[in-house]
């Protein structure tokens, strides 16, 4: 534990959500978990009927992103935050939920002041004020049952010897300062309001926030292959459409490895 860093407080995500009129008012913040996403879907495979539940720590042992990749999660450095939501609540397709909960998130560093961006499919992304994009957290939706898990770390006060690579950022690093219970009631009120975006109102939104739309870029698929493309749009199913050599093709997983600007 990082000496001088408080631990959350149950009462004041509560109060701050109280300020709002959001719903989703079941939150259960523990000091330690192996995983906030594996708790919520263990609490789902016991009660398969819940309605919407938060779960959130102060530290996370196993936090995993998208390809099994560790989540560093040091006590009070961030945010992890797991919130379990019913499908049939969203208006988008299934599989375009995680792009909705980067919106969300987005929204949400943006109202800090930050210069917030979405690396497709599920890297949140800080301009620094070099001009170099910085990766401040992720995105990992699971689903279980007729619920998704929706998985959501953020950097908020790790210092540079605690990040995991130069490509990350925290908050603090960028001198925004915002409480962690402030920034989960936040989160909860944005996931909350993208759940009624159809397509035609969450396409606009996602493609005007980013960074990899308009790029020169190379995807790593799972088969292993790398396509490499201009990145002109997203679909309504989440899928990236890349404009390669040989055609469009659509991109329904993979990893941006290489991402340079395209003339516009």
């Amino acid at each position: 534990m990082k000496r001088g860093r408080p631990a959350l407080d149950p009462d004041l995500i509560l109060s701050e959500l109280a300020k709002t009129s959001s719903k989703w008012l079941d939150i259960k913040v523990f000091a330690q978990v192996e995983s906030t996403n594996d708790l919520a879907i263990s609490q789902l495979s016991n009660n398969p009927n819940e309605s919407v539940f938060a779960i959130t720590a102060d530290e996370q042992l196993k936090g995993r992103g998208r390809l099994q990749r560790e989540w560093h999660s040091p006590f009070g450095a961030g945010i992890a935050l797991s919130v379990a939501v019913p499908t049939k609540v969203f208006s988008c397709e299934v599989s375009a939920i995680p792009l909705l909960v980067g919106i969300a998130a987005n929204n949400c560093l943006k109202n800090l002041g930050a210069k917030a961006k979405l690396k497709w499919p599920n890297d949140l992304m800080i301009e620094t004020d070099s001009a170099e994009l910085k990766k401040i957290g992720g995105i990992l939706v699971q689903r279980q049952g007729d619920h998704v898990v929706i998985g959501i770390g953020i950097n908020t006060d790790l210092e540079v010897e605690e990040l995991p690579t130069e490509a990350a950022t925290s908050l603090s690093l960028l001198d925004i300062r915002t409480s962690r219970e402030t920034l989960i009631a936040a989160l909860l009120v944005e996931f909350e309001k993208v759940t009624k975006l159809g397509t035609e109102d969450w396409l606009p939104l996602y493609m005007n926030d980013s960074s990899t739309i308009g790029t020169q870029v190379s995807v790593a698929r799972k088969s292993d292959s790398l396509v490499t493309g201009v990145a002109v749009a997203v679909m309504k199913s989440g899928e990236l459409l890349l404009d390669t050599e040989d055609g469009q093709i659509e991109i329904t997983s993979g990893d941006v490895l290489q991402v340079r600007p395209t003339l516009r």
